[in-house]
C-alpha cells in the first residue's frame, strides 16, 4: 500500500513538472528569442551542492563532449563562469533558459546589459535570492529599488522609499576622506603581512626570497583587518598580539587571547570564523527558518554562536559610535554622522534603525573584503604566470614613486595614487577575466519588460528572471577581440568612466561590455574602497618583489607549474564570489631596487 502511494505522488510530482515546464515552454514560445531548455532549475540547492564535489564536476570535463559540458555548466549559477561565453556563440547573444520551475532570460550583449542595469522602473534584484544577507537586517543589497514595480504599488512605493533611504545613508561615508583612511590602512597591513612572510617562510636569514603554499588565508586577513578599521575603527595587527581583553568598550576589541565571560569568540576569531565557514553561516542564519530550535542542529553550534557574538561585537561599535564627541572618517561612524546631519523636517525619514545600522555592516565586511581578497588572489597567480604582465606592473610603480619616499608610509594619497596606473590596469583586467560575481540576478517583477534586441523589441513577460552573463560578456570577441581570454594588462585594459578611471591610457570598452561593478544606480557603492585597497598593495608588494610559480616538488617542469596554475584558475567555482578550490604556490624573489 506504502508504495503505491508513494509510485502515485512520484508520478503526479513528474506530471506537475510537466505542466509547469510546459506554461514555461510555451511562454519562451510567444517571446520570440531563441531558447533552450534544461530539466532542473539553476538554483536547485541538490543540483548546485553536487558541483561542491570533485567527483562531479570531474566526470563532466572528463566523459562528457565540451559542448554539452558548457550547457550543463550554463544552466547552474554556481558553474556559470565556467561556459564564458561559449553558449551565447552558440545561441545567440539574449536566449530564454527553460526549466520546470523557472524562465531566465541569458544576457550576453552589451546593449541590453546596459538596458538591464540602466533601467530605473524595471528589472529589479530578485530580493528572494538575497534573504540570506539579512542575516542582521535590510541593507542596501536585500531592499528593492524605488519605482520598480508598476502593478503593486503600495509594496512599490514602501519598499523603494526604504532603498533610497538606505542609499542616501550608505553612499555618504563613502567619501575621499574615507579613501585616505583605506589607503593608509592597506599601507600598514602590507607591509605587516610582507615582514609575516618574511619572517615565516625566508629560505635564508637575507629574507631575499620566499614560497607561500597558498596565499588565501593571509590574504582574506589582511583584507578584514583592513574593513575592521576602516569600516569599525578597530585596528588590528596582521600578526596577533593577543592581550589581555578588558570589560570595556575599547577592550572588546583588542586581540584577545580568550573571549569576554559570555562571549564564545573574541572579535577576530569571530570574524575569521565567518571567513572561513561564510557558506554554513549564511545557511544557519539567513536560509534555515528562524522557528527551528538550534538545539535539533548541533552540527551548525559554532555558526550560532558566531552569528550572536558577531551582532553582539556590532552592537557595542554602534553604541560607542552614538556616544562620540568627535566622529571620525570610518564607515561605522559614517553612517552615525549621516543619521545626525540629515533634516527631518524635509520628510526623508532620516532615522536608521538599528537593525539598519547592523544588516550594512555586515554587508560592508562581506562586500568589503571577500570580493578585494579573491581578486587579489587571482591576481598573484595571474601575474606568476604572464612575466611580461608583471614586468609592466613593476615598471609603472617604479615611474609613479621614483620622487617619492622609500618607505610608502610617507606616501601621500592625494599626491601618489593618481599616478599608480599599472596596478589599477592589472585590477581591472583581473575582474575582466575573474569576475567576483560571474552573473548580475534581476527579474522582471509584476510587470512585463521591453528589451531591444538588435533593433528588434522584445516584451518579457511578468516573473521571468535575467542572467546578466559578465563573465560572457568579459570574454566575448566582439568586445575584447581575439585574445578575449589572454591576460594584457598593458594593452587590454579594462574600464569605464568614474571615480578611479580617469586615465587616458585605459581602454574604455563598449558600455555594458565591462561589469565587474554592475553598472546604472545600483552599481556598487564601495569601488573607490576597493581599487584604491588593491592598487597600494600591488604597489608596495611588486615593488620590492617579484613572483613565480613555484615547485611542488624538484620533478616538477615549468610546463608542470604552468598546467597546475592554469587547472587551479579554470576550475574556480562561486558560491557569493568566484575563488579558487585549490592551492597555488608562489615564489617571492627580492627585487634589485635602485633609483637609477
Amino acid at each position: 500500500m506504502l508504495g503505491i502511494i508513494l509510485f502515485s505522488l512520484f508520478i503526479s510530482y513528474t506530471a506537475y513538472l510537466g505542466l509547469c515546464f510546459l506554461r514555461h515552454w510555451s511562454l519562451a514560445r510567444k517571446i520570440g528569442l531563441p531558447y533552450v531548455s534544461f530539466p532542473i532549475s539553476s538554483h536547485n540547492i541538490l543540483f548546485l551542492s553536487l558541483f561542491e564535489t570533485r567527483f562531479v564536476p570531474y566526470v563532466i570535463n572528463t566523459w562528457l563532449s565540451p559542448k554539452l559540458a558548457d550547457f550543463i555548466y550554463g544552466s547552474a549559477f554556481k558553474t556559470r563562469w565556467a561556459a564564458r561565453d561559449r553558449l551565447h556563440r552558440r545561441y545567440g547573444g539574449v536566449y530564454m533558459l527553460i526549466t520546470p520551475s523557472v524562465s531566465t532570460c541569458m544576457v550576453c550583449d552589451a546593449s541590453v546589459a546596459s538596458q538591464i542595469c540602466m533601467s530605473r522602473h524595471g528589472f529589479p534584484k530578485p530580493i528572494k535570492q538575497y534573504g540570506a544577507l539579512e542575516m542582521y537586517g535590510p541593507n542596501i543589497v536585500t531592499v528593492r529599488c524605488p519605482n520598480v514595480f508598476r502593478v503593486s504599488a503600495n509594496v512599490s512605493q514602501s519598499e523603494g522609499s526604504q532603498w533610497a533611504h538606505l542609499r542616501r545613508h550608505t553612499a555618504t561615508p563613502f567619501n575621499e576622506r574615507n579613501s585616505a583612511l583605506v589607503w593608509e590602512e592597506t599601507i600598514r597591513q602590507t607591509k605587516e603581512m610582507v615582514q609575516y612572510w618574511e619572517d615565516e617562510y625566508s629560505r635564508s636569514s637575507s629574507a631575499s626570497e620566499f614560497i607561500l603554499t597558498d596565499t588565501r588565508e593571509d590574504i582574506l586577513k589582511f583584507t578584514l583587518n583592513i574593513i575592521c578599521s576602516v569600516g569599525y575603527g578597530v585596528k588590528l595587527p596582521f600578526r596577533p598580539g593577543l592581550e589581555n581583553s578588558t570589560e570595556s568598550a575599547e577592550g572588546l576589541f583588542k586581540d584577545a587571547i580568550t573571549p569576554l565571560p559570555g562571549y564564545h569568540f573574541t572579535f577576530r576569531s569571530a570574524m575569521e570564523y565567518l571567513n572561513k565557514h561564510i557558506t554554513s553561516m549564511f545557511i544557519a542564519n539567513g536560509l534555515l527558518p528562524k522557528g527551528i530550535p538550534r538545539s535539533v542542529l548541533p552540527f551548525f553550534k559554532k555558526d550560532f554562536d558566531a552569528f550572536d557574538d558577531i551582532g553582539r561585537y556590532l552592537r557595542a561599535l554602534v553604541s560607542t559610535a552614538e556616544t562620540k564627541e568627535t566622529l571620525s572618517q570610518n564607515l561605522i561612524d559614517g553612517l552615525v554622522r549621516s543619521k545626525q546631519k540629515i533634516d527631518k523636517d524635509q520628510g526623508l525619514d532620516p532615522e536608521l534603525t538599528e537593525d539598519e545600522i547592523l544588516g550594512n555592516l555586515f554587508v560592508f565586511t562581506i562586500a568589503g573584503h571577500e570580493t578585494t581578497a579573491v581578486s587579489l588572489r587571482f591576481a598573484l597567480v595571474l601575474l606568476a604566470l604572464n612575466q611580461d604582465a608583471q614586468e609592466y606592473l613593476y615598471e609603472g610603480i617604479r615611474e609613479a614613486t621614483y620622487d617619492e619616499p622609500r618607505n610608502p608610509v610617507e606616501w601621500d594619497y592625494r599626491r601618489v595614487y593618481p599616478k599608480l596606473v599599472s596596478p589599477l590596469c592589472v585590477m581591472l583586467e583581473t575582474l575582466r577575466m575573474y569576475p567576483p560575481v560571474s552573473g548580475i540576478p534581476r527579474w522582471t517583477g509584476d510587470s512585463a519588460v521591453n528589451i531591444t534586441y538588435h533593433n528588434q523589441p522584445y516584451l518579457l513577460p511578468p516573473h521571468v528572471y535575467v542572467n546578466v552573463n559578465a563573465s560572457g560578456l568579459h570574454y566575448s570577441e566582439e568586445y575584447w577581440g581575439p585574445d578575449a581570454a589572454v591576460f594584457l594588462a598593458k594593452n587590454k585594459e579594462g574600464g569605464l568612466s568614474g571615480p578611479g578611471l580617469e586615465y587616458d591610457t585605459i581602454h574604455k570598452p563598449v558600455r555594458g561590455s565591462y561589469i565587474p561593478f554592475s553598472d546604472g544606480f545600483r552599481s556598487c557603492i564601495g569601488k573607490k574602497f576597493a581599487q584604491v585597497e588593491f592598487v597600494v598593495a600591488m604597489a608596495i608588494i611588486f615593488r620590492e618583489y617579484r613572483v613565480m610559480l613555484a615547485k611542488s616538488n624538484e620533478r616538477e617542469t615549468e610546463d608542470d607549474l604552468r598546467r597546475r596554475a592554469e587547472k587551479a584558475l579554470g576550475e574556480s567555482t562561486a558560491f557569493i564570489t568566484l575563488s579558487m578550490r585549490d592551492e597555488v604556490p608562489l615564489l617571492f624573489q627580492k627585487r634589485c631596487v635602485s633609483k637609477a
